[in-house]
């Protein structure tokens, strides 16, 4: 995305803007509805920013803790990579034709790192919950021995 130049990453965002307006009841006049397409176009721009960062945000923190990284650590540095791959995006940006970094984008951007890292924990540890408690509850169940009813059985009489 970040490799698109202006005009093409316009025209993206632009198809966007233009469904959502057309969704809309317009009766604006036109200036009025130029400054729609103005604000409209900006929130879509930086929601996409976000969006994109709290999929990343998720992915690395499902790969860090797929190889057995987690706890305050593994959090530092799904923030580090993160904002790591933020910041160099941004950098790269600035060589393409017409197009401009900013730091307003690299915050926006670990806004969404820390939305999807939040999303990634609560979703984590309410499965890892609901299965702690299951093997808890199926552990206290099972007998202890394979034929421990036999023994039982055979005890009472």
């Amino acid at each position: 995305m970040s490799s698109n130049n202006r005009e093409t990453s316009h025209a993206k965002s632009n198809k966007i803007v233009n469904f959502i307006e057309s969704k809309l009841i317009q009766e604006d006049t036109i200036k009025a509805q130029k400054v729609r397409e103005k604000e409209l176009d900006y929130i879509v721009r930086k929601s996409a920013h976000a969006f994109i960062y709290i999929v990343l945000a998720f992915f690395v923190s499902g790969i860090l803790f797929a190889f057995n990284k987690k706890g305050k650590n593994s959090i530092i540095y799904i923030l580090f990579i993160c904002l790591l791959y933020a910041v160099i995006d941004e950098y790269h940006q600035s060589f393409i034709a017409n197009r401009t970094s900013s730091v307003g984008d690299v915050l926006i951007d670990f806004g969404g790192v820390l939305i999807g890292v939040t999303f990634f924990y609560l979703a984590y540890y309410q499965i890892y919950e609901r299965y702690r408690r299951y093997a808890i509850n199926k552990a206290l169940k099972a007998p202890k021995y394979k034929h421990s009813h036999k023994l039982k059985a055979s005890l009472s009489q």
